[in-house]
């Protein structure tokens, strides 16, 4: 992939963006995510709090842009390494990918505290061909993945096993899906208060993605 196609100022505003999330989830590594001011952020990156705001409304909304990147890349991959027919494999390749993704678990502890402080998930957001270019070189393809919030990529996902025969007709993709959401955030609440790390994180997701499939009735999962 190349930047080349795109103008000065459209690559300029995308590199800024981007700089603003990695500095502020850096922040993050090591600071509550209420002591890391808007004002030590653009002194970091070097702008203006009004430049900030014209690419982030609110702090939370970082939070958002960041787990849309890495759920991006987590998809990408796993469509690289599972064939299309089986979305219960993508499920799981999705998890072990986010886990890989996933370096410091103080980081992820701070944003499921935010988002629950703030009450809301990720929202709906698209991230450009030129930040998906910016953001991950070199990994071809990316730009034409389509992006989705993780409970839309759950769900979808869900009705594809549902249909190709994953899945017994009985079961409940709502509940499933809730399931998946509790298994994604709960796992990492439970690795951060066991070892305050997460170099199990991979083995856990497996183990309890396992416990769900079986207890659904799933095939070839």
């Amino acid at each position: 992939m190349t930047v080349t196609k795109y103008s000065l100022r459209e690559i300029k505003h995308a590199r800024t963006k981007i700089s603003i999330m990695k500095t502020f989830i850096a922040a993050l590594g090591k600071s509550r995510f209420d002591d890391i001011s808007i004002k030590r952020i653009c002194k970091d990156v070097e702008i203006s709090e009004g430049t900030f705001f014209n690419y982030f409304p609110e702090k939370i909304d970082i939070i958002h842009f960041f787990i849309h990147a890495l759920l991006l890349k987590a998809v990408w991959q796993a469509q690289r390494s599972v064939p299309e027919q089986h979305k219960l494999s993508l499920i799981n390749a999705v998890f072990e990918n986010l886990s890989g993704a996933i370096q410091n678990a103080n980081i992820m502890y701070q944003m499921i505290a935010a988002m629950i402080n703030q009450r809301e998930l990720p929202k709906n957001g698209a991230i450009t061909a030129i930040e998906r270019e910016l953001l991950y070189p070199g990994c071809e393809g990316i730009e034409n993945v389509r992006e989705s919030d993780i409970e839309t990529f759950f769900m979808e996902s869900l009705k594809g096993a549902l249909k190709n025969g994953e899945l017994p007709k009985s079961v409940n993709l709502e509940d499933v899906v809730v399931s998946l959401m509790t298994l994604l955030g709960g796992t990492l609440l439970a690795t951060k208060f066991a070892d305050n790390d997460n170099k199990n994180l991979t083995y856990h997701f497996k183990r309890q993605l396992r416990i769900l499939w079986n207890g659904i009735g799933a095939k070839n999962s």
